[in-house]
């Protein structure tokens, strides 16, 4: 079957409607199954010549195999993934898709995009590079992939990606924002009845559910930046203040013989301080977390709308006439990889509301403990007075002051975020979205 490519490459790239799905599902071992109207026109394959073929039938030569690796991996672990892919139709001329695959029983299904999204061209770039470095080195096939694969992946990290999937987290939402309502659009059918009206009503409902998610992801998203920003202040001024308390530590120490209480105090203050410092620590672990837990409910939910979305088409092609209604056939798979995308979205939503409620009690515990060192620091200010030891503690006063100042205005908005965060927990209707797409899965059957 790969002979059917032509020989001759033509760098024209294909164009595609910025609406237009591809839909393909393989055995694991990635022999085609099935594919949709759009995969048959743009790669130009005729459907009896794509089922039975390897999907490696439309890989372009200049694809890394590295980026294959990153997909197998994932897929083998029974994880979804998502990769742009430079593909190659029958005429000799490259198309690129951002593609999403997940594990559906026996095999893989795949729905696929025109690439549109700013992070494309990242990937084109660091796609070109991994290439060039399994073609600078004779090794096996493997052992290139390997090598391509970990090229990929120190690409992306000097892009600020820790992970690949840090990278995918963020291209899939990207992908689908960069369409718009295109897509919410493009496939309604108002005068649809029957069990395919059935279908479109339920793809509709299921799409505000998750839209009204991701509205939700999206303001969490920038508070949960703005919380990184505030306890990193806040933590950079906290170890400014824990020096000065060792200085005000040492300079006590040094007239403890007038004054011993001055030196009790100071030791004393200290502890609170060095209390605030680890709680603000852990908090910014726990909000690294609650990042990488956002950024993966975004991706989840984004996969899950495309799926919805592919089901949408399937019944606006059989409404046009474009399609036989047998190809609703593929409905049933999709609702499935949908259902299992949402049973691991409400897992996810339960670790992000914990991951709120924890930042808001961190917050809460840092600024009690900053506010008991302030009131030690007050004490050791009367008492420096009291003793008249002004003089002898001199530089030590403005430098505590003036980071004092500083932190609270920074705690101030910690608290006013930590209380949106409580405020922040995101609802999750599991057994709607459950029930919606179990009546789109049974409709095809009556049709």
């Amino acid at each position: 079957m790969e002979g059917h490519a032509s020989s001759i490459r033509d760098d024209r790239e294909k164009t595609m409607g910025v609406e237009e799905l591809f839909f393909s599902t393989t055995d694991r071992r990635g022999v085609i199954r099935q594919g949709n109207s759009v995969f048959g026109r743009i790669s130009g394959y005729a459907q009896d010549e794509l089922v039975g073929a390897p999907h490696s039938l439309v890989r372009h030569p200049d694809m890394p195999g590295g980026a294959f690796r990153l997909v197998w991996d994932r897929l083998g672990a029974g994880r979804p993934v998502g990769a742009y892919m430079k593909n190659l139709a029958r005429d000799g001329r490259p198309y690129w898709v951002f593609a999403t695959m997940s594990p559906v029983r026996d095999g893989h299904l795949s729905v696929r995009m025109a690439a549109r999204a700013p992070l494309f061209d990242v990937a084109k770039q660091v796609y070109a590079q991994a290439a060039e470095a399994e073609r600078a080195v004779p090794m096996s096939r493997r052992d290139a992939a390997v090598h391509g694969m970990g090229h990929i992946e120190e690409a992306l990290r000097r892009q600020g990606y820790p992970s690949y999937d840090a990278f995918m987290f963020d291209a899939l939402p990207a992908e689908v924002s960069a369409r718009g309502h295109v897509l919410a659009t493009s496939y309604a059918r108002p005068g649809a009845s029957g069990p395919i009206g059935e279908v479109l009503s339920g793809a509709g409902a299921v799409d505000d559910l998750l839209g009204d998610l991701v509205g939700r992801l999206s303001a969490y998203h920038g508070l949960c930046e703005r919380l990184a920003t505030a306890s990193a202040n806040v933590l950079d001024i906290g170890h400014r203040m824990s020096l000065s308390v060792e200085a005000a530590q040492r300079a006590s120490e040094s007239v403890a013989a007038s004054a011993p209480v001055l030196a009790n105090v100071a030791r004393v203050m200290s502890s609170p301080m060095g209390k605030a410092l680890a709680e603000l620590e852990r908090m910014r672990a726990l909000l690294d977390r609650l990042r990488a837990d956002v950024a993966e409910l975004r991706f989840r939910i984004s996969l899950a709308r495309l799926y919805n979305k592919m089901v949408a088409a399937f019944a606006a092609e059989v409404v046009d006439g474009v399609a036989p209604s047998g190809s609703l056939g593929a409905v049933p798979l999709l609702c499935d990889a949908a259902q299992a995308g949402a049973l691991d979205m409400s897992d996810q939503v339960r670790r992000v509301n914990d991951g709120l409620r924890d930042v808001a009690g961190l917050v809460g515990e840092a600024r009690d403990l900053l506010e008991e060192f302030r009131r030690f620091l007050g004490q050791w200010r009367n008492l420096v007075l009291r003793h008249r030891a002004a003089a002898s503690l001199a530089g030590m006063l403005d430098p505590i002051d003036a980071e004092i100042t500083a932190s609270w205005d920074w705690i101030e908005m910690l608290r006013t975020l930590a209380d949106r965060c409580e405020a922040a927990v995101i609802p999750f209707d599991l057994p709607a979205l459950e029930g919606r797409l179990t009546r789109m899965k049974l409709a095809p059957v009556a049709a």
